[in-house]
């Protein structure tokens, strides 16, 4: 039998079944994956995943009804993230209590539930509490069985991926990527689905992309009155977008974690040489970040709240000009 050839018109369906497979890797349907702590980076299914929240994820067959329980996390930062085998997102559960997910809703015959829960990881007794809160977590119904992931040929969905990401690189923003298909930009949803799969719609938190290949060098960012109901963070990734180790093993700051200034700003160090600096970024050639806002308000959703943008402070190689893709 031949494969299944990748390209712009059927990448978004090949991209989330692949995702759907790697997320469902070593369990079956219905059953709960949960990242337990922010330990190791071995495991990074997802391209820019946050560090700022504990995940559980699981795929579940709603050609059955399928009811999610959603446990009561307080004023604890929580979303389910219900999304479709073509990367739409039909509906977020926050609220504690049981949810009916059926096929008419989500609009496929499988979903991905992907659960975000912040977490203090500097804090032993707050990731107990969190370890907990995703062991509330239930999943009702639906089938079993294993994710059967069609016969897509790596090689051109790679190479479209790719493309994507090429194209995908001058965006700042990922709003109308991610929501129902009534909320997204086709265009947007589809360069989103290669450089964020899984991402939340803006209104849930708002992605600003910072990819403007700046060499190495010495860098700050100054965060102050950050207009956002839950919270902020600052994630760090390699040209790929993806973590990477580092001797001070920091890949991002968060309003929970950061050392703030006197004036109760947050400044954000990037850098190479950056032992004992407050809320040190070490960077790599191909650096690039997203901050992330969730929960954000109006300020942010209609423009009048802009995101500052790095300030060079030394440069350790000769300047490089900027590429917008």
């Amino acid at each position: 039998m031949s494969t299944i050839a990748v390209n712009v018109l059927n990448f978004n369906r090949a991209e989330s079944d692949l995702m759907f497979a790697r997320l469902a890797a070593g369990v079956r349907l219905g059953t709960w994956n949960h990242t337990r702590d922010l330990g190791s980076l071995d495991n990074q299914p997802i391209i820019r995943q946050n560090r700022d929240t504990l995940y559980s994820s699981a795929i579940i067959d709603v050609r059955e009804n399928v009811t999610i329980t959603v446990p009561d996390t307080g004023k604890r930062y929580i979303s389910v993230w219900v999304v479709s085998q073509d990367h739409f997102g039909p509906v977020i559960l926050r609220d504690p209590g049981e949810h009916l997910l059926t096929r008419e809703l989500v609009g496929t015959d499988y979903a991905a539930l992907i659960v975000r829960i912040l977490v203090d990881p500097n804090s032993p007794e707050d990731v107990a509490e969190v370890n907990r809160l995703q062991d509330a977590l239930n999943i009702d119904g639906g089938g079993t069985g294993e994710f059967p992931l069609p016969d897509y040929d790596e090689q051109s969905q790679t190479e479209t991926r790719d493309a994507l990401l090429a194209l995908a690189r001058g965006i700042t923003t990922y709003d109308h990527s991610f929501g129902t298909a009534a909320e997204v930009d086709p265009i947007r949803h589809l360069l989103g689905t290669a450089s964020g799969w899984g991402g939340l719609p803006e209104y849930e938190a708002t992605y600003v992309n910072f990819d403007e290949r700046l060499p190495v060098g010495e860098y700050r960012l100054r965060l102050n009155d950050v207009p956002v109901d839950a919270f902020w963070s600052v994630s760090l990734y390699n040209a790929a977008g993806y973590f990477e180790e580092n001797a001070l093993g920091v890949n991002s700051i968060n309003s929970l974690t950061a050392t703030p200034d006197s004036d109760g700003s947050t400044t954000i160090r990037f850098g190479v040489h950056l032992d004992g600096v407050a809320n040190a970024l070490p960077i790599m050639p191909g650096w690039n970040y997203v901050l992330r806002l969730y929960r954000p308000r109006p300020s942010v959703l209609d423009g009048t709240w802009t995101a500052p943008r790095p300030e060079a402070l030394q440069q350790s190689v000769p300047h490089a000009h900027t590429t917008l893709g």
